[in-house]
């Protein structure tokens, strides 16, 4: 035998779930790991969870879990698996779907089932929107799954005769909506109103209509329509949240070249917290974003929650004005689809913009009073403005307003993003129709011909 090197490192093979001489006392220190992993996870989240936490709370070293774990990240490739190969045998257990009794109890099995998925695995489903740390290998697992899974249920929907929208399409607007539907769900986002199986029944009748528009009525009696709450009097956007107040404008009084320098880190932030979400995004990134160096960010932010502070007051009064837009919509017009479309074209910018700064709200990346106040006022009167809207369309199926209001919620904040996965180069004018195809066959949706 070969002497060892002195410089050559001693390192055992890796117990991978496939090797050889893991033993059974091997596969209970791994799946200990994993379990506590998952666990960690849960309480932490990911980016905050280390590997030594894991390792200590598994009882073992952190030698020792490198044995059977490359990273952090590999473990959480090994749950996703776990919980997406989960998600797979639901969909070969769907049965015919269809304008029909049997469509749509079919329909709400397959449903339930998602539910009971999302809830063993939640703490997973949670955290497959911040994993986003380019380089690894998650981000790209996170999308794979996520294509092959709307592959597999595109083909199910065009063998069972969905038109009107291309089977890629109608997959890619059900699972984005019951992906995130469930995400409101386990956030204790749905109306409390609402018990378990009257949130599950609302959402099947949304996506039996999103696939299914025609569907006659007598199809959802088996479905309980939800008793609906008084209402009080509908209100527009107000002209200004009070909650911004108590959020200093970093850009005030400045002299013109400070105001491009604030600017130009602003810009950077919504950019960075966008491609690699807020946790992702050091203050190193932004200034090198932004081109100046570190002290420059400190001269005029404290730290990067103050930076997360003013693109959330930016991002609340760029929301009122689309709210106040969209209360001129009116689906059940003539000019109703153009004005909509219209809408969600001015929409699609904000949302790009945004999107790490409505990530960090969902999240509940901090706990600052200012912050949540912003966020309370802008989600309720979204909400507001989208019960007005669904009130001038006679929608005689049995979906709870709330709940419409709620799936909206989802269509708008999850499609736009799934849609560039799926097809980075996808013209916006697209996007904005595929939205509005999915709001009008499930939500304004008056119900089939007489």
């Amino acid at each position: 035998m070969a002497a060892q090197s002195e410089n050559e490192t001693l390192r055992r093979e890796g117990y991978g779930p496939t090797s050889l001489v893991v033993g059974q006392r091997g596969a209970r220190t791994r799946q200990k790991i994993v379990e506590e992993t998952l666990r960690l996870f849960e309480a932490q989240g990911f980016h905050a969870t280390s590997v030594d936490a894991i390792a200590k709370a598994a009882g073992t070293s952190r030698s020792t879990l490198y044995q059977y774990f490359e990273s952090k990240d590999q473990i959480f490739v090994e749950l996703l698996d776990e919980c997406g190969s989960a998600l797979m045998r639901v969909v070969r257990r769907i049965g015919p779907l269809g304008p029909t009794r049997l469509g749509f109890d079919n329909l709400h099995w397959w449903l339930g089932e998602w539910a009971y998925v999302y809830d063993k695995y939640a703490t997973m489903f949670v955290q497959w929107a911040s994993v986003d740390t380019p380089g690894t290998s998650v981000r790209p697992l996170v999308t794979g799954f996520t294509k092959a899974y709307d592959a597999r249920i595109a083909q199910r929907l065009e063998s069972s005769g969905v038109s009107g929208l291309e089977p890629l399409d109608a997959a890619l607007a059900m699972t984005s909506v019951v992906h995130r539907f469930n995400y409101f769900r386990y956030l204790g986002l749905t109306p409390k109103r609402l018990n378990p199986d009257q949130l599950l029944d609302g959402l099947a009748v949304f996506v039996q209509l999103l696939l299914f528009p025609e569907t006659p009525l007598d199809v959802f009696d088996m479905v309980e329509l939800p008793p609906h709450p008084k209402r009080r009097a509908a209100r527009t956007a107000p002209a200004r949240y009070e909650s911004l107040e108590n959020v200093p404008d970093r850009l005030a009084g400045l002299r013109p070249r400070a105001a491009a320098t604030v600017r130009q880190l602003i810009d950077a932030g919504a950019h960075l917290f966008a491609e690699r979400g807020y946790h992702g995004t050091g203050v190193d990134d932004v200034v090198a974003e932004a081109g100046f160096a570190r002290g420059t960010f400190y001269k005029y932010f404290d730290e990067k929650l103050d930076l997360l502070l003013q693109l959330t007051r930016e991002c609340a009064e760029n929301m009122r004005e689309l709210v106040s837009a969209f209360l001129d919509v009116d689906p059940s017009a003539e000019d109703g689809p153009t004005e909509l479309r219209t809408w969600l074209t001015g929409y699609l910018p904000f949302h790009s913009r945004y999107l790490g700064v409505m990530r960090a709200w969902l999240e509940g990346t901090t706990s600052d009073p200012r912050l949540l106040a912003v966020v309370g006022e802008s989600t309720r009167d979204m909400h507001s403005s989208a019960l007005q809207v669904l009130a001038r369309v006679r929608r005689p199926h049995p979906l709870d307003a709330d709940l419409a209001a709620v799936i909206q919620g989802a269509l708008l904040e999850h499609v736009p993003q799934t849609s560039l996965q799926q097809r980075p180069d996808r013209p916006a004018s697209e996007i904005a129709d595929l939205i509005a195809t999915a709001m009008e066959r499930g939500l304004f949706n008056p119900g089939p011909k007489a």
